[in-house]
């Protein structure tokens, strides 16, 4: 061990790894507003499947950090035993689906909730409250803001929805609808109800794996456009632009984060009360709040709602008020100081130390105009590792996405897509050819090479380890 954890705090900035799913999603999103609102660290963000390989062949890296903070639950299962002996570890828990998959969590030092509903779930759990932090998601309310006129006819025309059109939006994978908790049987509904009420009905989904969902809007005559990834937050933002409304209809959330950005574009939305939504939906004030498995309920109120303009953006006027008092990045990133300095507390007690790093003068001593100079290439940041690597752990970031398109949602086209830039922008490596093999090409095909590939391997180690002296 080095650094803070092995007792010699003689740092300005405290070196914490984030690990996301992937920098490509929501807790990705949520790893970089951690990084970017908190100059007093030095941040890391790699993905799961990345530190899978990058750890695996350079294990002397782990010690490059003070702290570890997963805000993927399901990374820190193979990860959390390897680093709480080194350093302290911060989770996440962001909902339930199945508690056997995530119950290891609660081995953290200190436990991220990201709404007081998933509080709530802990201590029913049993967790150590003392340990459990709600540090509310947030959103970037300078990125996602409201459109002018001028801009939401561009999007519009570029996606080729008439001016005139009612959309209705929803954002979100499919592989994160685990048991429909996303609603996606109240959404269809819904949304077949409300075109019977408003003839002029787009909706647009953006988000990969929703091709069975989109076929069947399509057949049933509701409109759908359908984006299956955008691929930065600035493409993401300008796609609420389209809309005049944003419906959540999920019966589970850890967010949504996607309530948050709507909101925060001034979207009129319409939610269930899943997750956040109940801490920061009034009803008629700045969003409509309907019950859970309400299809009835989403079509009735949106359709009184698209034929009254004025309420649409007074609702959505208040509901950007609310995320910049209560749920700005700026706001809520900021947060995790107090986490970290439980993190250590919790750390030296099960380690028996009495030297600990004060976080909180760390975080006073380093102003954001410190970092503003780091911040311009707009890269995710990668501090902890040695600026030779930098390029092949980019490299793997997408090369995971890509291969996540491929398994989980079937988007083999944008997936293609991705991996052949990455070759392209690494003509020497072989990294992106190797996934082309393993996941584009015929399993029979890729299973006749291992086969080869194997058999080669076996001859070649048979002949080195055959010498003239062993024979006699």
């Amino acid at each position: 061990m080095n650094g803070f954890a092995s007792g010699s705090p003689n740092r300005s900035r405290l070196r914490v790894l984030l690990v996301p799913d992937s920098v490509y999603w929501v807790t990705g999103t949520i790893a970089k507003s951690i990084a970017r609102f908190n100059p007093w660290i030095e941040a890391t963000i790699a993905s799961g499947p990345v530190i899978d390989i990058v750890f695996k062949e350079h294990p002397e890296l782990m010690g490059n950090f003070d702290l570890v903070h997963f805000t993927c639950p399901y990374a820190s299962k193979e990860w959390l035993p390897r680093f709480r002996d080194l350093v302290p570890c911060v989770t996440s828990h962001h909902h339930v689906t199945d508690w056997e998959l995530i119950k290891h969590n609660l081995d953290g030092d200190a436990i991220i909730v990201g709404s007081p509903e998933w509080a709530e779930d802990l201590s029913e759990r049993g967790a150590d409250m003392r340990r459990v932090f709600y540090v509310p998601y947030g959103v970037d309310a300078e990125q996602f803001k409201p459109a002018s006129d001028a801009e939401r006819a561009s999007i519009r025309n570029n996606l080729g929805i008439a001016a005139h059109a009612t959309v209705v939006g929803f954002f979100g994978k499919n592989s994160s609808n685990d048991d429909d908790r996303k609603g996606i049987d109240v959404f269809t509904k819904a949304a077949l109800g409300l075109h019977l009420r408003v003839p002029e009905l787009a909706v647009l989904i953006v988000g990969p794996g929703w091709k069975e969902l989109v076929s069947s809007l399509n057949s049933s005559g509701v409109r759908c456009i359908w984006l299956p990834f955008v691929r930065n937050l600035d493409g993401l933002a300008k796609m609420y632009h389209a809309l005049d409304f944003y419906w959540v209809t999920a019966r589970v959330e850890g967010g949504p984060v996607t309530l948050l950005e709507a909101m925060s574009s001034e979207i009129c939305c319409l939610t269930t009360p899943a997750g956040l939504a109940r801490e920061i939906v009034l009803d008629g004030q700045n969003a409509v709040l309907l019950p859970f498995n309400d299809p009835e309920g989403f079509a009735e109120r949106a359709a009184a709602l698209a034929s009254d303009a004025v309420e649409r953006k007074r609702l959505g006027r208040n509901a950007r008020n609310t995320i910049l008092a209560e749920m700005h990045v700026a706001v809520t990133a900021p947060l995790v100081r107090e986490v970290y300095a439980w993190a250590f507390q919790n750390f030296t007690m099960r380690h028996q130390r009495s030297l600990t790093p004060n976080v909180r003068e760390l975080a006073a001593s380093v102003s954001v105009v410190d970092r503003v100079a780091e911040e311009q290439d707009n890269l995710v940041p990668l501090k902890g590792f040695p600026c030779e690597v930098h390029r092949r752990v980019r490299m793997l970031e997408t090369l995971a996405w890509g291969e996540h398109l491929i398994l989980y949602h079937r988007q083999r086209a944008v997936a293609l897509k991705l991996i052949l830039q990455e070759w392209l922008a690494n003509p020497l490596s072989l990294l992106p050819l190797r996934v082309l093999l393993r996941r584009l090409l015929p399993v029979s095909l890729v299973s006749g090479l291992v086969k080869l590939k194997n058999r080669s391997a076996g001859t070649a180690q048979l002949v080195a380890s055959y010498s003239p002296t062993e024979k006699m």
